[in-house]
């Protein structure tokens, strides 16, 4: 796929979500988000948008990582007529000043001039009160539809007591990411150079018709969480990454380890599998099996999440980890075999210290399969007699329908790909878990984000022992389908923020009092839902908003409120008697 052709084809999926009630630059936001966060560069992010020109502020969306204490904030320089034109290391600056500026507002109590209702409130509050305590690093993020073809480093004044980074995204970045083989990210480390140290591995006797290299050894735990402070969740394993996010990241049992009995932590721990496309190791004595470690390229761990993200935490609390190691196991694997293959299997037979398998967490969950299959083979019912022409796209991967697109070798191929699998009716996992766990009851959890929202709802599939079925498939577009009204419901209401809580409680709540009573099978046939459950929607949502923008303690932060299950709970006790009463059994 070429970037002139990634473009066009992005601008048809901007084009797809923008509607008049849209503002098509937190579209545009909002899917480079779910890229960043699929890919593991960012956790869950939120649409939070403020600006004050005449005060040279400006923020587009934010999105927090608990375990790295890191807030990235976003802003976009977007202009929906200029896909791809050029823009200058000036305005790049520009524009990145108006974020830092927002920034170094809210420190100071910006929030205390801000309407509560406004879209950036929570945003504001959020700084003011977490700066210097869990906001320990800021991470920058320019986001753009130009090419940043200068690609020079910004320097700007930093901000007292805080590790600053900034990061620009240009749309050809964005090309770049999505157009890469899945699997390992581009990371080169030369552990001597960067970190001052390095350790030594003893080869494993192979064949040599093996199309890899095994090695064994230690890393010092100091060195391993030193590269996780640069490299984060980037250097995890992409297909499982997100998963390790939303999991408990630091083991309790590996932390008091560290604390109160380091010499034993070899002993306990079972250690990392790490595979890297390629490994510049030196001999350490002629003859020996012994090699010095100087530089992996591609370097990712595949088993032993728990155990980096612990020593990284007890290394941050200052817990002394100069005499502590972690056994690790590297695969070199060579190019000719490919990186994917090896590296899903080495996920899935490595021992993890989850409860659950590696091969649960990877990407390619059967239930994942299974409704990619059910989706390549289900036709979308027709409404005029006439045989189905359409089908719904589910993508197993963020940008495999891009792919998919620019795979079709003729325009005639692809507008036919199109027609057949249209824009409007590509589903994602993170929205499919979405609309799953919206009706099942638990928008506090959807509320805590997509990639954490995600790994509930494949735990639930699992816990329950759910069939995902051509039943399952067509009921959860169903499910969709009465997601997406409720979110245009919604923006047709204005009700000044906090849109994507007002909607999963709205649907939650919808099924509270519908229970089993709704049809999703007939609203799959009719790819609709009907006016009464439409004005039921707009009825809960009033009664949404109410509930969720008044917390029981004046003052807390309404998003954060929102993940919280005694949101939910309160919500069902004190309104579920009062919207049934204003409701009418209705069988769609």
């Amino acid at each position: 796929m070429k970037l002139e052709d990634f473009i066009a084809t992005f601008i048809e999926e901007i084009d797809s979500q923008y509607d008049n009630a849209s503002n098509s630059e937190q579209v545009f936001v909002e899917k480079i988000g779910e890229y960043l966060s699929e890919n593991g560069i960012i956790t869950d992010i939120e649409l939070s948008f403020g600006q004050k020109s005449g005060q040279g502020l400006k923020v587009n969306a934010y999105s927090f990582n608990e375990e790295q204490e890191t807030l990235s904030i976003f802003i976009a320089e977007y202009d929906r007529y200029k896909f791809g034109k050029t823009i200058s290391k000036a305005n790049v600056e520009k524009t990145l000043r108006r974020v830092v500026k927002y920034y170094s507002k809210s420190i100071s109590g910006m929030k205390n001039e801000m309407e509560e209702t406004a879209e950036d409130y929570p945003l504001a509050q959020f700084i003011f009160e977490q700066h210097g305590k869990s906001i320990k690093s800021v991470e920058f993020f320019m986001l753009t539809n130009n090419l940043y073809k200068a690609n020079e480093r910004i320097i700007l004044p930093e901000i007292k007591g805080l590790k600053v980074k900034y990061q620009i995204w240009d749309i050809e970045r964005l090309y770049q990411l999505i157009n890469e083989t899945q699997g390992l990210d581009n990371i080169e480390i030369n552990f001597e150079i960067q970190f001052g140290k390095t350790f030594e591995l003893i080869k494993v006797p192979n064949n040599e018709n093996v199309h890899f290299d095994c090695y064994m050894g230690f890393i010092p735990a100091d060195l391993l969480a030193m590269s996780y402070e640069v490299w984060g969740q980037r250097l995890i394993e992409r297909n499982v990454r997100s998963f390790l996010q939303a999991r408990g990241n630091v083991n309790r049992g590996i932390r008091d380890t560290l604390r109160k009995n380091k010499e034993m932590f070899v002993a306990y721990n079972n250690g990392i599998s790490t595979v890297a496309e390629g490994a510049i190791l030196e001999v350490a004595s002629e003859g020996s099996n012994l090699f010095k470690v100087k530089e992996f390229k591609g370097w990712q761990i595949v088993n032993g999440g728990q155990t980096t993200a612990s020593v990284f935490h007890a290394l941050k609390e200052g817990i002394d980890l100069s005499n502590v190691f972690v056994q690790v196991k590297l695969t070199v694997v060579q190019s000719d075999i490919g990186m994917n293959n090896m590296t899903a299997k080495i996920s899935e037979y490595a021992n993890t210290q989850n409860k659950i398998s590696m091969s649960d967490l990877k990407a390619n969950h059967p239930s994942l399969i299974h409704l990619e299959t059910i989706s390549r083979t289900t036709w979308i019912p027709s409404s005029d007699g006439t045989k189905s022409s359409s089908k719904w796209f589910f993508e197993r991967a963020r940008g495999q329908y891009l792919v998919e697109v620019n795979r079709q070798t003729t325009p005639a191929k692809k507008k036919a790909f199109q027609k057949e699998n249209p824009k409007n009716k590509v589903l994602s996992k993170t929205n499919i878990a979405k609309y799953y766990m919206s009706w099942n009851q638990c928008p506090h959890i959807v509320s805590k984000g997509g990639e954490t929202n995600f790994e509930a709802f494949i735990s639930l599939l699992e816990e329950k022992g759910i069939d995902v079925d051509s039943v399952f498939f067509k009921e959860t577009v169903a499910k969709g389908i009465l997601f997406n009204t409720c979110d245009k419901i919604i923006k047709e209401l204005d009700l000044p923020g906090y849109k994507a809580n007002v909607i999963t409680y709205t649907i939650s709540m919808l099924s509270y009092i519908y229970k089993e009573k709704l049809n999703f099978l007939k609203i799959w046939e009719q790819q609709s839902i009907s006016f009464e459950l439409q004005n039921n929607l707009r009825l809960i949502a009033s009664y949404t908003w109410n509930h969720i923008t008044n917390p029981p303690i004046a003052g807390t932060n309404v998003t954060q409120w929102c993940k919280r299950k005694e949101c939910w709970e309160r919500f069902v006790d004190e309104q579920y008697t009062n919207i049934e009463k204003h409701i009418k059994e209705t069988v769609h």
